[in-house]
Order: C-alpha cells, then sequence, then structure tokens
C-alpha cells in the first residue's frame, strides 16, 4: 500500500455533530412516544437477507437491540427536521453535488448488555439494492438524568485499529445528532443499565440519507 493511501485510510473519517439538533420539545415528545411502545419492539435484524418469514436475520453475536419502524403522528415532523439538517451535512462532510432525496427511519433502543459490531451502511455483494444509502444520521433521546453509561457510537477509519487506523467515540446526549458519510465503518459500545428498566435505555433514530428509487418493501419515505 502506498504511503499516502495507507494515510487517507489510517485518518479519522468526515463525521459532525450537532447538539440540541432538534429541539428539547421535540427530543421529549419522541421520548414519550418511545417508552409508550415498548410492546411494540422487535428484534434488531442486520444485512439484507431476509428469512422464509420475510424478516431479516437476527445475529445476537453482531447486534442486540431491538426497534420499530412506526413513528405515528410524529413522522412528518421527523423527517423535516432531518431534511433541514441536509443542506448543512453535505456543505460540510463534502458529499456529492447530487444530494439524497429520501430516507428511512428506524427507532432502535439499547438496554443492558446490547451492541452493534462493527459494520458499515451502505449493501456490499451481488444483490444490488433499490436504493443506495448516502448519509447515517443518528439522533439521540434518553431520560434524565441518564441511567445508562456506555453506548457511544465510535467510528473507524477505514484500517482497523490495530493496523495503525483511529477512532473516535461520540456520546449519545440527548437531543444530539451525529452525521457521516454511510461507507464509515462503526459500531454501538456495549450500554450498561442495572436496572433494566426499558424506560432508561439508550434510545436513538438510525436515519438513513437515499439516493435512487427506494425500496417499496422498506420504511423509505420522500422527504
Amino acid at each position: 500500500m502506498q504511503t499516502t493511501n495507507r494515510t487517507a485510510f489510517a485518518t479519522l473519517p468526515p463525521h459532525l455533530v450537532i447538539d440540541s439538533a432538534f429541539g428539547a420539545d421535540l427530543a421529549d415528545r419522541l421520548l414519550a412516544f418511545a417508552i409508550a411502545r415498548e410492546a411494540d419492539f422487535l428484534d434488531t435484524s442486520v444485512g439484507r437477507n431476509k428469512t422464509e418469514s420475510g424478516n431479516g436475520l437476527i445475529n445476537k453475536a453482531i447486534r442486540s437491540s431491538r426497534a420499530i419502524r412506526d413513528f405515528g403522528s410524529l413522522r412528518p415532523e421527523l423527517e423535516a427536521a432531518f431534511h433541514a439538517v441536509l443542506p448543512h451535512a453535505v456543505s460540510q462532510l463534502g458529499l456529492a453535488e447530487d444530494p439524497p432525496d429520501r430516507l428511512a427511519l428506524e427507532l432502535a433502543a439499547h438496554g443492558d448488555g446490547d451492541f452493534y459490531r462493527r459494520h458499515i451502511d451502505t449493501f456490499v455483494g451481488n444483490s444490488k439494492p433499490k436504493s443506495n444509502r448516502a448519509l447515517t444520521g443518528v439522533y439521540y433521546v434518553h431520560s434524565t438524568p441518564r441511567a445508562f453509561s456506555g453506548g457511544a457510537l465510535r467510528l473507524h477509519s477505514i484500517l482497523p485499529v490495530e493496523q495503525g487506523g483511529a477512532s473516535i467515540d461520540i456520546e449519545p446526549v440527548h437531543d444530539r445528532l451525529l452525521l457521516f458519510p454511510a461507507w464509515v465503518p462503526h459500531e454501538v459500545c456495549t450500554v450498561t443499565c442495572p436496572g433494566g428498566d426499558f424506560a432508561d435505555a439508550r434510545f436513538a433514530i438510525n436515519c438513513w440519507y437515499l439516493r435512487e428509487a427506494p425500496d417499496p418493501t422498506g420504511p423509505e419515505r420522500k422527504i
């Protein structure tokens, strides 16, 4: 590997952190919504592969959390909030001039012992998706005072740390938004929440800004 390439692969990835991103009112209403919908949260899956039932594959060794994709009456307001930050994110992160025009949302809850191992949000392999994830946004909400520890989102350089790469931990803070290109390797560090109460979990909206036609079976919506 050439020195210049190695340096680029070992550099921290581009990312943008916005505190007080959507405002206390929306953050608090989203938290209340999440807690009220506890019974609807299901185990999260990995990859695009489907089981015979049509659901994603669950692999607790890779990803342990629960999520929903139905945001009820909050959906239009959340879509508008994610859309509003897009021009700034495109400028700050140096994305292509053709900005994403669609998005997919899920609300994930990480409780005691939950995590998500290192991965990327773009799909690779022979199966071509009907939409491409260009940008990832992660929006955090949690009860105050925060009852859990851990749960940082760790962004990695392309080159692993063991080979001279770098990483940075972004703490999950109520009403904080983190944005980064979908190709960036990242992970959710293990959450510790001794009480185990669902209301004390680490809640986060995973938002994927998409290009091209959306998958009609997924949660994509035009913005």
